[in-house]
């Protein structure tokens, strides 16, 4: 449900592309960068104390599984290209992802292309 500006504006996108990669189709896939965002759960894991069990000398060892709910998730927001990760930024719980989350986003992904480039 693209507005014919959104349209356009993509067309000219994929057009510049294009022309990037039959200039220069060795470099092409060198320069290019993507992202990604996910959900990363985790959780509180027990202490030693709490997953000691008792059992007879000759009882084999209890099976244990993993019933807990996670302890909670985090946002992840990942950058990358050929040679590896550009960025990894976690979000604040609580937090909402606005305009100015993502502009703040692209700034430290700029930065860190300077860096690693």
């Amino acid at each position: 449900m693209l507005s014919p500006f959104q349209k356009d504006t993509r067309r000219q996108c994929c057009q510049e592309n294009l022309e990037l990669l039959t200039e220069d189709p060795e470099h092409f896939l060198q320069r290019l960068m993507t992202g990604d965002e996910t959900w990363v759960y985790h959780r509180d894991p027990e202490s030693k104390m709490e997953t000691m069990q008792w059992k007879h000398k000759i009882s084999p060892t209890p099976t244990k599984f993993m019933v807990e709910k996670p302890a909670g998730k985090v946002m992840a927001t990942v950058f990358w290209d050929e040679k590896g990760l550009l960025l990894l930024e976690f979000m604040q719980q609580k937090t909402t992802i606005t305009g100015q989350t993502y502009a703040n986003t692209i700034t430290a992904l700029r930065k860190a292309i300077k860096e690693k480039r």
